[in-house]
Order: C-alpha cells, then structure tokens, then sequence
C-alpha cells in the first residue's frame, strides 16, 4: 500500500492508539525477529542475521516489530550468546522508525517462575522497549498488574494478551469477562492494544470471527491485536475472519522464514487480505527484499527445524504450542523416546481435558513434562502395551466415564490415584495455588491423592487463590548484587544485574563466556559459529569495530596428553594455541537401586544441591523429611527433589550443572530413627 510510517518510537500511547484507529488499513506486526525463530529454529536465529532486515523493517510501514521477549531472552544467553540489551542497542540504532515489541509471562517475565513484586519493577524499569505484551497462562489478569503499573508510568504501550484455546469452558462470556477486568486494570481502552493470543493456532475461522465480533460490540473503541500460530492449517482464513470482525493488527512472520508453527507469512496474508476487499498498510516492496533476504542466510539453521514436520491438525486436541513444538521434540529425540512422541500428544489431548489451563509458557513446559514423564513411566515399565494400556484407561475415563472417578473399577481407581506420583514440581505448584487460580477451578480430589498420595487432603486445605504478587515476598536486591558481584570478583553492570535476576546460573555462565570470548558471536558469520573452519586453508573475514580481521585454518594437530596445538594465520600472522581437551573417558553411570539411594526421577540438569533457605548441603549433613535436597531443570521447568526421611547424607553422586539420566544415583542417605 504505502511506505509512511505511522507509528513510531517516542509517541506516547494515546497517540498511537489514535493513529492505528485512523489508519483505514490493516497494520501489521512482524514477529520474524522474535516468534519465528523461537517456534520453528529453537530460537536459534542469531542477531547477525536477523538484524540484515533493518533496513526494510524501518521503511516496510510496520506497526511493530517482536524482536524481544519471550524465550528468546533465555536462549540468548544460554546458546547464542547474546545479550537481550544488546539486541535492543543495535536494532534501536538500525531501524529508528519501528516501535519495538517484547513478550512477557506476567509475574515470570522472561523466566520461568513467578517473581516477586520489586524484581519486576527493577527490570522492566531497566529495559528499552516501545510495546509491552503481556499474557497469563491462566489469564489471571491479577498477575498483569505490576508490569501493566510499570510500563504504563514510563509512558510505553501495554498490550495485555488474552490467551486463547477453543474448547466448550472458553465461551465469548468467559472472554468478555476477561475484557472487562483488563479494561478496568488499565483505566480504559484509550492507552492499550489487546491482543488475542492463539499460541497453539487451533482457532477455527467461525470461532475467531464470533470472539471478535463480540469484543467490538462490548468495547468499540478497544483496538483489537490478533496473534495465531499456523500449526492447524487455517490460519489465512482465521486471520481474515479476526480482520472482518473488527482485528486492525495482524501478526506475521516474513514468508520465507514460514515452516508449521509460527505465525503466517506476509505477504501472503497481505494478498489475501487485500483481495477480500481490505486495505493492508504493507510497502510490498519493502517486504519482498526482507523476505529474500532470509533466503541468504535462512540454510543455515535447518538443523535447528524440529524433526515433526508439516502441518498438524491434531494440535487442537493436544495444544502443543508452537513455541514448544521444536524444543520438546528435541528434548525427545536428545532423550532417546522421539518414537514415543505420538502416545505423549495423545497424552496431553486428555489431560488437558483433566486440568484446564492455557499451554503456553510456563503451562506448555508444566503440561509437556508431565505427560512425557507419565508415557516414559509406562514404556520403562511395560514397553509400548503399557503405553497404549494408559492411554486407554484415560480415554475410558475421560469419555466414557465423564471423569467420574466413583464410576471406575476399583483396580482402575487404583491406577489412577498413583498416575502422577512422579509429576515435576511445577505441577504440583500449580495446583495449590503458586501461580495463581485456574481459569475453571481446582482439579479433582483424586488428582491430589495421585500426586501427593497421603499427604493430598493436606494440601488440599492449604490450596489458595492469591496472584503471586501478593503471595511472595519481596527479595533482598541487594543481597543479590553483593552475591553476584562476589561470583563476578568486580561491581557487574545494571544490565548484567538484570540477566541474573532472570536466569542465574545462565546468566553467570554467559557474564564469564563473554569475558573470555569478547563479542565473537555478534562478528563470526553463522556457519562458522556453529561449525568452524572445517577444514586446511578456510577462511573467515569479518570487521569489528573499524578493523577488519581474516582468521585461516592451516593445521590441527592430534591430541597429546590433552592438548591440542591448532596453528592459525591471523591477520596474515601465524598463530598457534594451545587447547587443553580431557581425555574421553567412558563414565559409570549408577543407578539408585536400594532404599537409601535416592535417583533422579527424570531426565535433566542439576541445578542446585540444596535449597534457598538453608544453602548448599553436602555430605555429612542432616536432613529433615520434606527438605528440598536438589533441584533438577528439564525443559526449562524446576523438579524439586525432597528428602524422604530424617536422615544423615552419606555420599552425594552428582555435581551442579551436571546432565543426569531419569533412575541415576543422586544421593546415598541412611535414616535417623526417631529413638537414634
């Protein structure tokens, strides 16, 4: 259509509301920076990359662009190396006319765990973003009040999100309920954008139609954001049908980066829009070399694709997300169960029907750990006809029961209340009440004893629907800085104090990587980052900062008594470095096997031996029943481990950050008797 800009950086939210109200035209979000890569590359897509479609961005006529946010953050640190600020810095230096977008997880933020009141308030007020997108997996619209409070005081957009699934409990007067609640948190639609947000791409054209229709007519002058996934197939016509009943901001993803889950392609959604009869604020042109530029690069990240392919109409059983799509497949197939992915789908298309939430971060990793370690249980235990034996006793249950737990066999009910004992601890938080109340209530009883066995009437009685905001109690920020300028031995930055509130462990490992490789991974090209110079005489030449630079590999000897001598011509100059390498060692994996050992109930990584309260515990100390004794992270969701018993520790197996396999030995205790 055309080329002006007509939002950008610096207009406050009323004047940007007032121009998307008057564009006459559809606006468009590119969420190709943020949401494509994180739902198809495992948010790979490096920032080198990414950043060569500035130039077309900062003319394309955008209302915004999602570069930010979500779990993009995270694995930045944790894989590409790159900074979330440095991000912001560069693409505010590239395309000054863009308002740039960000996702947060309400009280998560960009982590995985609610975080109190004064850490949300400390970060957000430290991040340059133009556009606020905020959702609740539980659509709590509580939780949203501290960074709705935050972003609107500093004079930026929040875009509240209403996450969307279609089934027979999500009504228009359950949405229009949620509508109006966010209304009132914001003081009125004049300063918002709401966004509905169909994170797993199962809204049928009929449905998005109704939900829109009905919001318009509630709220007339609520500008409407519509954000779809494809995986289903029908996500064109979805998108038409939100544009028809009242949507002015569509979110896509440039053409050539579209594979199954992530949003739309562009330029055809433009096309298809305009030749429905409505105007779309697009300079075709524009978008056309950005969708070509892609192309340059896009090769370099198909080992990042997930390994399901093609469309997925199931998706509106089993609601995998996008965003979650590629990571569990690949969990899956690192896991050595990817055969099992089928029977876990299945899995999640009837417990989702058990406990009713949105899967959607942190809900897809909660609803995705649970499920798998269940399939995984009875493939362990009876191969694929235990698998199919569960699979049947919850469909029976489920359909033919109605979920009347008083109708089951007695052997059946047996089952069941033994079918989540080994559910991750974020499970188990979520049904008391840590992250606030569900959208339709609390599960049934039988679903405490199943996780907590005696102790599920207890916790029953101690559920509660408070917003985490109210329920955690405020850290002590300046315990933390001390604690990290420790780990650090210098005064970190603000930004560096920020990454750590988020992600620790990552954050602390990304501060050291970045302080012994500099900025490499913002100046190598991609093939080379991942892969190397690959063989004699390659080459790779870059500029950084004014001074161009050509690395060559001329040889690499074998390795001696772990070292490596690598000879390089740098600059012209040869160089040799010497690489200190372990030898490979095949290392005994134990297994618990007796009463005192205690294993490992998944897969994961050990990311704390202790707990908060009383800090790292080894061996020779005591511990009581019920104490959190480690903590595992799988899928990026924490597995609290607990002691069984009062009891002296006599060995401890495992080291943090070590990889451990579900079954594998963690800890060696011998029980104190109450009369010892």
């Amino acid at each position: 259509m055309t080329n002006s800009v007509f939002v950008k950086p610096g207009m406050s939210p009323k004047e940007i509301i007032n121009n998307v109200r008057h564009l006459d035209a559809i606006a468009l979000t590119s969420t190709g920076m943020r949401d494509a890569g994180q739902s198809d590359y495992k948010n790979r897509l490096r920032i080198r990359d990414l950043s060569t479609l500035s130039s077309n961005y900062n003319e394309m006529g955008l209302f915004s662009s999602e570069c930010h946010g979500g779990a993009r953050w995270h694995v930045g640190i944790m894989n590409r190396r790159e900074s979330p600020f440095e991000e912001i810095a560069l693409l505010r230096e590239k395309m000054p006319n863009v308002l740039l977008q960000t996702l947060v997880r309400e009280t998560n933020l960009w982590g995985y765990r609610p975080y109190p009141k004064n850490i949300i308030e400390q970060v957000i007020a430290k991040v340059d973003i133009d556009v606020w997108r905020c959702f609740s997996f539980l659509n709590d619209v509580r939780n949203m009040r501290t960074v709705a409070e935050v972003v609107m005081k500093r004079g930026r957009l929040f875009q509240p999100a209403i996450s969307f699934t279609q089934a027979d409990w999500t009504t228009n007067g359950y949405f229009l309920k949620l509508v109006g609640e966010i209304v009132d948190l914001c003081g009125g639609t004049n300063e918002i954008i709401l966004c509905i947000k169909d994170m797993a791409g199962v809204g049928s054209p009929l449905r998005i139609h109704s939900l829109f229709d009905a919001i318009k007519q509630a709220y007339p002058d609520l500008v409407l954001q519509y954000h779809r996934h494809a995986t289903d197939g029908l996500a064109l016509p979805a998108i038409l049908a939100a544009a028809q009943a009242g949507a002015s901001i569509i979110d896509v993803e440039e053409d050539s980066l579209t594979r199954f889950y992530g949003q739309a392609p562009l330029l055809s959604v433009a096309s298809f829009l305009e030749e429905s009869g409505m105007n779309v604020h697009l300079n075709t042109k524009e978008a056309d070399e950005a969708v070509q530029k892609v192309r340059d690069w896009i090769r370099h990240y198909e080992w990042a694709e997930s390994p399901f392919k093609g469309f997925d109409h199931g998706v509106i059983m089993h609601r995998m997300p996008g965003g979650a799509f590629p990571s569990s497949f690949e969990q899956a197939q690192k896991g050595g169960f990817l055969h099992l992915m089928p029977a876990i789908l299945k899995m999640m298309s009837l417990y989702n029907q058990i406990v009713k939430y949105f899967d959607v971060t942190p809900g897809s990793q909660i609803t995705w750990v649970t499920c798998s370690g269940i399939v995984n249980h009875y493939d362990k235990e009876r191969g694929m006809a235990g698998v199919n034996h569960v699979i049947d006793l919850l469909t029976r249950f489920i359909e033919e029961k109605k979920q009347d737990f008083d109708a089951m066999p007695p052997e059946d009910q047996h089952e069941l209340l033994h079918l989540f004992r080994g559910a991750p601890g974020d499970f188990k938080n979520l049904i008391v009440g840590s992250y606030g109340k569900l959208p339709m209530g609390w599960p049934s009883d039988w679903v405490y004893t199943s996780c907590f066995g005696d102790e599920g009437q207890e916790k029953i009685s101690q559920r509660h629907e408070d917003s985490p905001l109210d329920a955690l109690p405020d850290e002590d920020l300046k315990r933390l800085h001390q604690e990290l300028s420790e780990k650090l031995d210098r005064t970190p930055s603000e930004e560096e104090f920020v990454l750590y509130l988020m992600h620790p462990k990552d954050a602390l490992d990304f501060i050291k990587f970045r302080e012994k490789y500099g900025d490499t991974p913002l100046v190598l090209p991609t093939d080379v980052w991942k892969c190397g110079l690959q063989k004699a005489g390659a080459k790779v030449e870059f500029e950084y900062r004014g001074v161009p630079y050509s690395i060559e590999r001329v040889s690499i000897g074998a390795e001696h008594d772990g070292i490596i001598h690598a000879v390089m011509k740098v600059n012209n100059q040869i160089r040799v470095f010497k690489i200190e390498t372990p030898r490979a060692r095949k290392t005994e994996i134990r297994i618990a096997k007796g009463l005192t050992d205690i294993g490992a109930p998944i897969n994961g990584t050990v990311w704390r031996i202790g707990n908060p309260e009383r800090g790292p515990v080894r061996a020779g100390d005591i511990i009581h029943k019920g104490e959190e004794i480690a903590n595992l992270e799988a899928m990026k969701m924490e597995n609290a481990i607990f002691a069984p018993y009062n009891a002296q520790i006599t060995e401890i197996t495992v080291r943090l950050n070590q990889m451990v396999k579900q079954g594998q030995l963690l800890f060696v205790l011998e029980e104190i008797k109450e009369n010892d």
